[in-house]
């Protein structure tokens, strides 16, 4: 029997390694475990899901780690920008230069705000 073909007489997807770039915890940019800012908690809504802090959190400053695995050009991507609105599964920044980003949260690794944020 051929190697490259399977049981089933399909050919086996062609397996492409994970090549991530976004650094381990302890090196992300920005981070500073000796910074003055606060995490404000706000019990008032119970945050469930990952759009919620994104929800109480609009017009605030945000840079959003995401992979597309299936993707080589576009394997580890950072976006950076105002939340200017959220939903069950987006995002949607402002970034600096005034373009309007949408993004999938599916494919968000983490983010990291700017300033303290309310949750």
């Amino acid at each position: 029997m051929n190697q490259g073909i399977g049981n089933n007489g399909f050919q086996n997807p062609t397996i492409i390694p994970s090549q991530s770039t976004y650094p381990p915890y302890m090196n992300m940019p920005n981070y500073n475990p000796n910074s003055s800012t606060t995490v404000t908690n706000n019990q008032s809504s119970d945050p469930q899901y990952v759009e919620s802090i994104f929800s109480m959190n609009h017009g605030k400053r945000v840079s959003v780690y995401l992979s597309y695995p299936d993707s080589i050009e576009w394997r580890d991507r950072i976006f950076t920008g105002k939340i200017l609105a959220d939903g069950r599964d987006y995002l949607l920044l402002e970034d600096d230069q005034g373009k309007i980003i949408l993004l999938w949260l599916i494919y968000i690794n983490y983010a990291i705000f700017d300033e303290a944020i309310s949750f």
